[in-house]
């Protein structure tokens, strides 16, 4: 989801976001290999139940994604709510289908929620409160590879949604009008 967001956009939140979850991936892995908690069903995928890690992936996505609207994204307040809603609708439907499916217990879903909450939110403050004003960003965008490759920080826009779909039609009407 993330590598497709990066790949398509480019810009410095979405790498961020994928750092993030990258991260929580790897928390998942390690967790996973302290507690050593068997699966309800064996037979049915590889290795340790707990933290489930679709249930990690999925919190820490909702998470992030309905601070980061509620934060940085200037739009509709409907819009805000449908996109938000959607997010923790979508993630509530992967943890039941993990239970549902006989891939994990309920404290399994239940730990991979938490975790993935909690990194979620974690990742967003370190991203906002102390990458950014770092610089950072700054100065690795300003190298000549990220140039190169258009990498690009959209963030000073409040509404890139809007601004882009603005652009796209003055240049769709300067085509008709040639």
């Amino acid at each position: 989801m993330e590598t497709t967001i990066v790949l398509s956009r480019r810009e410095a939140t979405g790498i961020l976001l994928l750092i993030g979850q990258l991260l929580n991936e790897a928390s998942n892995l390690i967790l996973k290999s302290v507690i050593q908690h068997d699966r309800p069903n064996l037979h049915l995928g590889d290795g340790y139940g707990m933290p489930s890690s679709h249930s990690q992936f999925m919190a820490f996505f909702a998470s992030y994604t309905i601070i980061y609207l509620e934060s940085r994204i200037v739009t509709s307040p409907i819009h805000k709510r449908v996109v938000q809603a959607g997010a923790v609708v979508l993630g509530l439907l992967v943890m039941f289908s993990r239970i549902y499916l006989g891939y994990h217990t309920a404290p399994q879903v239940i730990a991979g929620g938490l975790v993935g909450l909690v990194s979620g939110c974690f990742w967003l403050w370190f991203v906002e409160y102390v990458i950014y004003p770092s610089g950072f960003v700054a100065f690795v965008l300003d190298w000549p590879v990220c140039q190169w490759l258009l990498l690009r920080d959209s963030r000073c826009i409040s509404d890139i949604a809007l601004a882009e779909y603005r652009l796209s039609r003055q240049a769709a009407i300067k085509v008709k009008v040639k």
